[in-house]
């Protein structure tokens, strides 16, 4: 395994999608503690929080929400065009790098994708509640679902 990537994995022991860091692309890095999102011209940008480590971004991917989830369907079989996760209240969104990697950065709502899906939010939501942190869900929420 390169260090570029890192391979999420679970307790079935079934193939696994990969943890792309994007080491070698900084815009979704800062030195922040927190998540935001910046504007740089016209482009808008999700930056990670400093404290985001590669394992928890790795685990993050490996229980993700994807729309058309199935319950016992193994996510590499499926490997989605997009899923989400939630941590500490920010939602978090994964997209395709290469084959079997994925590289995620906090979501927000922008023209086309602008609300996630019912039974995702939904499903955000209960895990934000679950961990302590649906008011945090909430805000991130109302400020960047439009």
């Amino acid at each position: 395994m390169s260090e570029r990537s890192m391979v999420a994995t679970n307790a079935e022991d079934e193939p696994k999608l990969i943890y792309d860091p994007g080491e070698h692309r900084k815009k979704h890095c800062w030195s922040e503690p927190f998540a935001g999102v910046v504007r740089d011209g016209s482009t808008v940008i999700g930056k990670c929080p400093s404290t985001l480590t590669k394992e928890m971004a790795r685990d993050l991917l490996d229980d993700a929400e994807y729309d058309g989830k199935v319950a016992g369907r193994p996510i590499f079989d499926v490997k989605p065009k997009r899923m989400w996760n939630v941590h500490e209240g920010i939602v978090y969104e994964a997209v395709p790098t290469d084959g079997d990697s994925y590289h995620g950065y906090p979501w927000f709502g922008r023209p086309g994708r602008n609300r996630l899906s019912r039974p995702v939010r939904a499903a955000l939501e209960r895990r934000a509640e679950d961990e302590g942190f649906g008011r945090e869900f909430r805000d991130w929420m109302a400020r960047h679902e439009s």
